[in-house]
């Protein structure tokens, strides 16, 4: 048994290899979470999946977790990347590649989404990216077209190449990213999802809590302990995921088999 250095007022949690894998609920993480909550412990789910939205995912979670999960307790790498376009521009007029939870996020907060099959490809202020399993080719040469001849900036939920599927992984958000990527010679101009910290630095304002105050916990080296590292948090691998199917260890402030062998102090 580890035992938190620090009483933290705030949990980061990852989704995929820490709350559940695909359907399969990990219930010694979510008990240890329940425990947590209950405690006076503010949790927060951080996801670079964008193709669910908030409102599904408080559905879910709810009935996971045991207590009323609201839209604060969830950010989305779709929810952040329409936060950032409001901070950015106010109300943008964005052409989209990604599926219905990024395109409600973003019409949550008062944006006009363009879709593939809507003229005027000069006539939106960004190209948003994020993971479409229904991407096509057409979908991709209007996303071109408005980068390469009308010089509109890119943007990205995430740069994930490949996502968890049963029986292995499938192509990611960032596989498409790089489609645009090496057709248009185009970077993006902002990237919501982990490693970037824009996530994190969100759950932090929504909840006015320091950073020095707040444990992340994913399972992934690559992207939730180096996201941590950058916004100079303390963090959990927990080897329910990724990093413990790939046996890969990295330097996270506490790495454990399961949450469960981690004792927390009350705030």
């Amino acid at each position: 048994m580890q035992i938190l250095e620090k009483a933290y007022r705030l949990f980061l949690v990852d989704l995929d290899g820490v709350v559940w894998r695909g359907k399969e609920i990990i219930e010694e993480n979510v008990e240890w979470l329940r425990k947590a909550h209950d405690s006076g412990i503010k949790i927060v789910f951080v996801t670079n999946n964008s193709t669910r939205s908030r409102r599904l995912y408080m559905e879910r979670l709810s009935a996971v977790m045991g207590w009323d999960v609201g839209p604060d307790e969830i950010i989305t790498s779709g929810y952040a990347v329409a936060a950032r376009l409001v901070d950015m521009c106010g109300r943008a007029r964005v052409l989209v590649i990604g599926e219905e939870g990024l395109i409600e996020e973003l019409v949550e907060q008062g944006h006009l989404v363009y879709t593939s099959m809507d003229p005027g490809s000069c006539l939106v202020d960004y190209v948003v990216v994020g993971l479409d399993r229904l991407v096509s080719y057409h979908k991709l040469w209007r996303a071109h077209q408005a980068i390469r001849k009308c010089g509109v900036p890119l943007i990205a939920t995430n740069t994930d190449n490949v996502v968890p599927v049963e029986g292995g992984d499938a192509p990611g958000a960032g596989a498409i990213l790089a489609f645009l990527e090496r057709s248009t010679g185009a970077r993006p101009v902002f990237v919501a999802g982990k490693p970037e910290t824009y996530m994190f630095e969100l759950a932090l304002k929504l909840h006015g809590v320091h950073a020095v105050e707040a444990l992340v916990i994913g399972d992934r080296c690559d992207t939730d302990i180096e996201a941590a590292k950058r916004a100079g948090m303390d963090s959990v691998l927990v080897l329910t995921g990724v990093a413990g199917e790939r046996g890969e260890l990295c330097d996270a402030t506490y790495t454990v088999r399961s949450l469960a062998e981690l004792q927390f102090q009350k705030p």
